[in-house]
């Protein structure tokens, strides 16, 4: 008795019926792991813009307040942290149009490109001003050398980002973002993909009958930049945070 099997052809056709299924399968699952790594390196970063942000605009109030409660300027130690953190502005007015442009086009298309990684610096050249980072963990010490960290002060702590834009402290050593955010330390051993940098603006000062230009407020241009899983091309997100000096009435 003779039994029919499947023809070679058969066999074939259904080996690649099971071969375009699994590609399309394994595509998917890939494309969809890609986007919830993106949308998580998003989200965290978006996380560290805003602790920054959040932490200019409380040194900024608490100058403001500790100035309207009649504190002397260096009695007040918020006031050193204020002039800290604005002793390196750039005034756009004065510099020229490279320079503008450098601080106002902020598109990379590689993260390293913006960094020394032989002293672990970014590379004034690119960002337009000396970039600095507020140590969100320190502000309650006002302690300000360990407040304000900028590669002036503290040489070797600016890195790209590996993977995303992230702030690690002395002996977070893993990458588990579930052990960072348990860790309790509270000095900076790395700042990754994200930085700083001030910029000055002028308005029209009365003064009695003089009139003068000087500088009102402040621009903070706060930055990240990270290469993306599979990507070639970077990624930024950034964002300003303007801040008015209080030793100024303007009009």
């Amino acid at each position: 008795m003779k039994r029919k099997g499947d023809t070679l052809i058969e066999v074939a056709l259904a080996i690649g019926v099971f071969s375009l299924v699994a590609i399309t399968v394994v595509s998917v699952v890939s494309a969809s792991l890609t986007n919830a790594q993106a949308a998580l390196e998003v989200t965290l970063t978006r996380e560290e813009l805003d602790a920054q942000a959040e932490a200019l605009r409380f040194i900024h109030e608490s100058y403001i307040t500790g100035t309207q409660a009649a504190i002397r300027d260096d009695d007040n130690p918020y006031y050193g942290l204020w002039k800290k953190i604005t002793e390196h502005a750039v005034d756009l007015s004065t510099a020229s149009q490279t320079n503008k442009e450098k601080v106002l086009k902020f598109n990379p298309t590689t993260c390293s490109t913006l960094y020394n990684t032989t002293n672990y610096l970014v590379n004034k050249p690119l960002s337009g001003a000396i970039p600095f980072i507020i140590n969100t963990r320190q502000l309650s010490s006002l302690s300000f050398n360990n407040v304000i960290i900028s590669e002036e002060t503290n040489k070797k702590v600016f890195y790209p980002a590996s993977p995303y834009p992230r702030i690690l402290y002395k002996g977070q050593t893993s990458d588990d973002l579930d052990t960072q955010s348990k860790y309790t330390g509270t000095t900076i051993q790395r700042v990754e993909g994200i930085f700083i940098i001030a910029v000055k603006g002028k308005e029209k000062v009365v003064s009695g009958t003089n009139v003068t230009d000087k500088t009102a407020y402040y621009d903070f241009y706060i930055r990240s930049c990270w290469m993306p899983l599979n990507s070639d091309r970077a990624a930024t997100i950034s964002t300003v945070v303007r801040l008015y000096d209080p030793a100024v009435i303007t009009y």
